[in-house]
């Protein structure tokens, strides 16, 4: 008994927990308000549509009540034919304007939600440009586009559905009571007598479905990210013959996903259509024993037409409650998506803090300094006290082991880190004190794996910048040692391009890189182990390239090859994020230490190769 009482309490959310989710919940709320704001047009023509649809709809029992009860006689027939006539011409104009007012509300509310499902993903995406690197670290690139994606579906369908049948069935509900009270205050009071069941089963469904929606939620998101991952790396998983292992890796997320997707299944099962129909059966047999009492009796008489009111209206009432819990499931999917989203949007950008300034036009010369800089991932200390000074238009090479800190050099020139101490300068400015986007327009970066973008070679050395002309594109790609791939292609820079470039080698990938690097003219040039997936051939091919980049800029090097940085006006080699050496290649290779020792080993591994 004591643990489980212990286990309980160990679940029992803790007063800070409550704390957060309540700033949550407000904050979801907030925003859903002002995504709804936005199309409030749109929103309350839906409601006016709906509400209008609703009177007419509850119209047509009391009309054909009045019929039956005032304009038919048993032996008579039709007491009043023009009225009867009328009234039966009345019926079928509030069917056919219910039917119409039915068709306004719902292209109302999901023009509403598809545009604030629109503006959402475009919200989304663009908050995702503007998030330091660092927040893709820690959350893998399929979880990210599940909430651009299937997260804002989700949401889509808390104001295509959720809101529109929810506020429905209110104003069904509203619409049936006050009209019962206002006929018959008997049938009025039997109508109430389930309310409580009814209001203890939402309030059931709501709580385990909020539950469960959370947990498949978040398996969902896991699969996503599981997927992406396997995909992504599809080759290496074949190639190691992982296949078994990524399988049952995949089958043990997709497990939990269906077992919560099925506890939803069984959820529903009791209490969405299940324990509705049972109320209502019981309320329909308290109103025919309540109906057969007073005719057998004679104490009591309840009309004909009033009890097809009666029934009518319990059925539009029931069948609007069993949309709405089914619904209430929806809503808190929609919730739960809704809170992903917010919290993506929650994460705070810092890439464009600071606006353009007005010299933003003026050429700069590009000299870079580091004072001091150290950096940690986490717990991890990389670079400790860094500083050197690179002049405008020389050229910088870093050379180390795996994990001494030559990539996070440029990670925190690009700003895609800040330093923990320290200060980056450029030209004579702290790196934190401009827009990184106009910073960045100054540099280009050439990666040791290229990323191409779908489209045609034309617009992956442009990247569709309209102030770089296809000759300028063309001649870049020439400039670089590209006249032969060039030449090779029929299309030439139309040259459609897939996914990622998988049609073209590493080689032709990387010149495609250079191409757009110089397409863009920048002042300071980095190229992080730009030549290590090449192989030599290919190499002696673009080196020409890289020094037709390197000329009249400042370049900033990370060498996995020590042969290609010999012409470095100064060489780095970097131990356990401090400079251990410095100096040019002969300089270096005199003084008989660290970078000597990784050249002669490269050197004979590569006369034994």
């Amino acid at each position: 008994m004591h643990k489980e009482e212990n286990s309980h309490a160990k679940n029992r959310p803790t007063p800070e927990e409550r704390a957060a989710t309540r700033e949550r919940v407000r904050f979801r709320q907030r925003r859903l308000l002002h995504y709804a704001f936005r199309q409030k047009r749109s929103l309350v023509a839906g409601f006016a549509f709906m509400i209008a649809a609703v009177i007419s709809d509850l119209a047509g029992p009391w009309l054909v009540a009045h019929i039956v009860d005032g304009q038919l006689a048993e032996g008579r027939g039709i007491l009043n034919p023009t009225v009867f006539w009328t009234l039966i011409a009345v019926y079928f104009v509030t069917v056919i304007a219910a039917s119409a007012l039915r068709y306004g509300a719902t292209l109302s509310f999901q023009g509403t939600a598809n545009r604030i499902a629109m503006a959402m993903q475009e919200d989304v995406f663009a908050h995702v440009q503007t998030l330091p690197i660092a927040y893709f670290d820690r959350l893998p690139a399929g979880q990210v586009v599940s909430r651009v994606t299937n997260d804002t579906k989700a949401v889509r369908v808390l104001y295509d559905v959720v809101l529109s049948q929810l506020a429905t069935a209110l104003i069904y509900a509203a619409g049936i009571f006050v009209a019962l009270f206002l006929l018959d205050i008997r049938l009025f009071l039997i109508a109430l007598v389930p309310l409580p069941l009814l209001a203890l089963l939402f309030h059931d469904f709501r709580t385990k479905s909020a539950r469960f929606n959370r947990r498949y939620r978040k398996a969902l998101s896991e699969l996503n990210g599981n997927l992406n991952e396997t995909i992504q790396g599809m080759e290496l998983v074949q190639a190691l013959g992982q296949e078994e292992r990524i399988y049952d890796e995949f089958s043990e997320i997709n497990d939990e996903v269906y077992r919560q997707g099925y506890a939803m299944t069984k959820l529903f099962a009791y209490s969405s259509f299940n324990g509705t129909d049972a109320l209502k059966n019981l309320v329909f047999a308290g109103v025919l024993l309540y109906f057969g009492i007073g005719h057998l009796s004679g104490r009591y008489l309840v009309p004909v037409g009033l009890l097809y009111i009666f029934v009518d209206y319990m059925l539009k009432f029931y069948g609007q409650m069993n949309n709405a819990m089914t619904r209430v499931g929806d809503l808190e999917r929609a919730n739960g998506a809704a809170d992903h989203i917010f919290e993506l949007l929650r994460e705070e950008p810092w890439v464009d803090q600071l606006e353009p300034t007005a010299d933003g036009a003026v050429e700069r010369p590009g000299e870079v300094e580091f004072r001091g800089v150290s950096f940690a991932y986490k717990d991890e200390t990389v670079l400790r006290e860094l500083s050197f000074r690179l002049p405008a238009g020389k050229t910088l090479a870093f050379v180390g082991h795996t994990g001494s800190g030559k990539s996070t050099v440029m990670n925190l020139l690009l700003g895609f880190y800040r330093p923990q101490e320290g200060e980056i300068y450029v030209d004579g400015q702290e790196l934190r004190g401009r827009s990184l986007r106009q910073a960045r327009q100054e540099m280009a970066i050439v990666l040791q794996d290229p990323f191409l973008f779908t489209g045609t070679l034309l617009s992956n050395i442009t990247l569709d910048d309209e102030g770089i002309s296809e000759e300028e594109a063309r001649q870049a790609l020439i400039d670089v040692g590209g006249a032969d791939f060039l030449a090779r292609l029929p299309e030439g820079l139309q040259t459609p391009v897939r996914e990622k470039g998988a049609a073209f080698s590493a080689g032709e990938r990387q010149l495609l890189s250079f191409a757009r690097a110089l397409a863009r003219n920048p002042r300071i040039l980095v190229l992080d182990e730009a030549t290590a997936n090449v192989d030599s051939e290919t190499e002696l091919a673009i080196q020409n390239g890289i020094r037709r980049l390197e000329e009249g800029r400042t370049t900033l090097i990370i060498a996995h090859r020590l042969s290609t940085i010999r012409h470095a006006h100064e060489i780095l080699v970097l131990d356990h994020g401090r400079i251990a050496e410095r100096g040019s290649h002969d300089e270096l290779i005199a003084a008989g230490g660290l970078y000597r020792a990784m050249y002669e080993a490269q050197s004979e591994g590569s006369r034994a190769a």
